[in-house]
């Protein structure tokens, strides 16, 4: 109908690159990404919806205290990146986005993702630039300082299941 046609038109396209999102399906669902490319249309061959490539965190970096030595904080400050295809329907963008300091553009291609060496060696580039950016972090507490520091904590969520919480009332 028209009224469909209009209401399209006018829709505000916030999932534009720098944005922060969460994963909610698959492999990596409750993980943190960036977007880097976001294709509205999708593609003739092999996805035609709606999705962008983002990079995201696997594997977060842990905890670090003053007590830990220098060997220690670097070991515990180790990144596991992924990137991938999403499609927009299982992402929630939040409310942050990461500007140019984090250059993921110059970083992942297109033309990488298709072959398994050059995609292995673009998620090392990305993860060297994640750990570059986690362990200088901002001396400004400033919205871009707020939101790299929102993207490098994991999320703390707990899924219970009936069982589980069958445990916790202690009816069991």
């Amino acid at each position: 109908s028209t009224w469909d046609f209009k209401k399209k038109e006018s829709m505000v396209k916030f999932l534009k690159p720098g944005r922060v999102v969460v994963l909610l399906a698959g492999r990596h669902a409750g993980k943190k990404a960036v977007i880097v490319k976001q294709m509205d249309e999708g593609v003739k061959k092999g996805r035609k919806f709606a999705h962008c490539l983002v990079a995201g965190i696997e594997k977060y970096p842990r905890k670090v205290t003053k007590r830990m030595g220098a060997k220690k904080i670097a070991k515990r400050s180790k990144v596991r990146p992924f990137v991938k295809y999403i499609n927009y329907a299982h992402l929630m963008p939040t409310r942050y986005i990461l500007g140019a300091e984090l250059d993921l553009k110059t970083q992942i291609k297109e033309e990488d993702m298709l072959k398994k060496d050059t995609k292995e060696a673009m998620k090392k580039s990305v993860k060297k630039l994640f750990e570059e950016k986690y362990t200088t972090p901002a001396t400004v507490k400033d919205e871009k300082a707020v939101a790299t520091e929102y993207f490098f904590k994991k999320l703390k969520f707990q899924i219970i299941t009936a069982q589980s919480y069958v445990l916790i009332r202690g009816q069991g």
